[in-house]
């Protein structure tokens, strides 16, 4: 699926998704009835996701794999074990045991807590103006709880009124069970929520689970993403959005 978009009805590692008929269509009449706003973490609340691109590139150039910043930003939503198997399986290599693939996780973990994560500029001002509208908000990631402790600042992870990281689930994204579970925890229908993402596997997850999705272009260009219901090109042009909107 590298340089592509997921089908919606397959996923990655090879479990077929039941879609109970057609997936619900956003329509903009949605908005006005908006509960709940659940966002994805790297490339979304923070910028993390070229540290790791950069860590992924390192630990698998030691396996003898090859890859590019695209071959991970077009994985992104994925869990950590997902990407690997899948990567091997894309360079037709052997996939490694799973104590292998573990300490291949652990090593890029402990090459990324090396570095220095920022939150994105106006995106604390933004989850702030949200909850003052009585905007419930989810934050729905890929990463380890780990990795979430260690970029989001507690004031940050305050903000959410859930957190669903991979530790959380038995499916990643595409899978809708990472959305699915969000909502189950913020307590409301996918009619009365939204999702915010930035990657193509992430997008296919929440439109899985009957949910409306914007897109920010901070990783992957607008062409990669046009499975969601809009795209904006920075977070002072959601910010305002959401202003405007509310």
């Amino acid at each position: 699926m590298e340089g592509g978009h997921a089908d919606q009805n397959r996923i990655r590692e090879g479990v077929v998704v039941p879609t109970r008929g057609k997936v619900q269509v956003a329509t903009a009449e949605r908005m006005s009835g908006l509960k709940s706003i659940l966002f994805d973490m790297d490339g979304v609340i923070v910028d993390s996701m070229r540290q790791h691109a950069e860590c992924w590139i390192r630990v698998f150039n030691d396996y003898g794999v090859t890859l590019s910043i695209g071959d991970i930003y077009m994985r992104e939503g994925m869990s950590g074990i997902g990407s690997i198997i899948d990567i091997f399986r894309s360079k037709g290599q052997d996939i490694p045991s799973p104590d292998e693939m573990k300490r291949l996780q652990e090593r890029k973990l402990e090459l990324f807590e090396r570095y220095p994560i920022a939150v994105y500029p106006g995106v604390d001002g933004m989850l702030e103006f949200l909850s003052g509208k009585g905007i419930v908000l989810g934050l729905v990631t890929g990463s380890l709880r780990r990795s979430v402790h260690y970029v989001l600042p507690e004031s940050i992870q305050r903000r959410f009124a859930s957190i669903i990281t991979v530790d959380d689930i038995k499916n990643g994204k595409p899978h809708p069970e990472p959305y699915l579970k969000a909502l189950e925890e913020v307590g409301f229908p996918p009619e009365e929520a939204l999702v915010i993402e930035n990657a193509p596997l992430g997008i296919t997850s929440a439109k899985l689970a009957g949910l409306r999705c914007f897109a920010l272009t901070t990783t992957l260009e607008a062409e990669r993403l046009t499975e969601a219901d809009r795209i904006f090109s920075s977070h002072r042009e959601l910010d305002v959005y959401f202003r405007d909107e509310f």
